[in-house]
């Protein structure tokens, strides 16, 4: 019979899958940068989609 997973684990899984999403949300604000009105990487208007989304994840840190 498989054991139930602790809430221990949980919580780390949880703040593992965290600290990707906020890893990578980091290289997304390093590479797309506003350059005069759009970004100079995917080329829609700044702020883009990519780093609006990054911000989002940045934040959840404040939320914890």
């Amino acid at each position: 019979m498989a054991m139930e997973p602790t809430p221990n684990a949980m919580t780390n899984a949880w703040n593992d899958s965290l600290a990707r999403y906020r890893r990578h949300a980091a290289e997304v604000l390093t590479t797309h940068q506003c350059m005069d009105t759009s970004c100079a990487v995917c080329g829609q208007q700044w702020p883009c989609k990519a780093a609006c989304a990054a911000e989002f994840v940045l934040e959840l840190r404040d939320m914890q």
